[in-house]
């Protein structure tokens, strides 16, 4: 498998994504969300316009985020770290992809109740990766590999 493959491989079995952006005034922020992915690694989220992240995002904004699971044996640890560009979903054509895929990987969202009014007041983001580093101690202590967009 290639190493894009296997960053793709990783992403899938996961969820959740812990984000971090910065202020105007460089102030960080992060924040776990449940992504979804493309095979070109373009990543989805579903968030309120009004929560910080967002609001850090606006139009555009570089981040950093992260995919990891917790392990007490250091050479099961795997993990992702990840520089990109975050906006939102602005034309109603990036809207209906992020939809499709993000509502492929959680079906449960739409069909909960409880969800319709967050989910009324939400807006999909994307997430473009410009360089990703893929962490798997299974491959000896410390491995990492590293991908950048060209």
């Amino acid at each position: 498998m290639s190493l894009i493959e296997r960053i793709y491989a990783y992403l899938a079995e996961h969820n959740t994504l812990t984000l971090a952006t910065t202020g105007k005034d460089g102030a960080p922020h992060a924040c776990a969300l449940f992504y979804a992915v493309e095979p070109d690694l373009m990543l989805y989220f579903l968030s309120e316009p009004k929560t910080l992240h967002a609001r850090h995002i606006g139009d555009g904004a570089r981040i950093a985020a992260s995919v990891e699971c917790n392990h007490q044996d250091w050479r099961t640890i795997r993990g992702l770290q990840l520089y990109g560009q975050a906006s939102c979903c602005i034309t109603a054509d990036e809207t209906k992809v992020a939809r499709s895929i993000y509502g492929r990987r959680f079906s449960f969202i739409a069909r909960t109740e409880t969800l319709a009014g967050p989910l009324s007041r939400a807006s999909y983001y994307r997430i473009l990766p410009t360089w990703v580093r893929l962490i798997d101690n299974s491959r000896g202590f410390g491995h990492k590999e590293e991908w950048r967009r060209t």
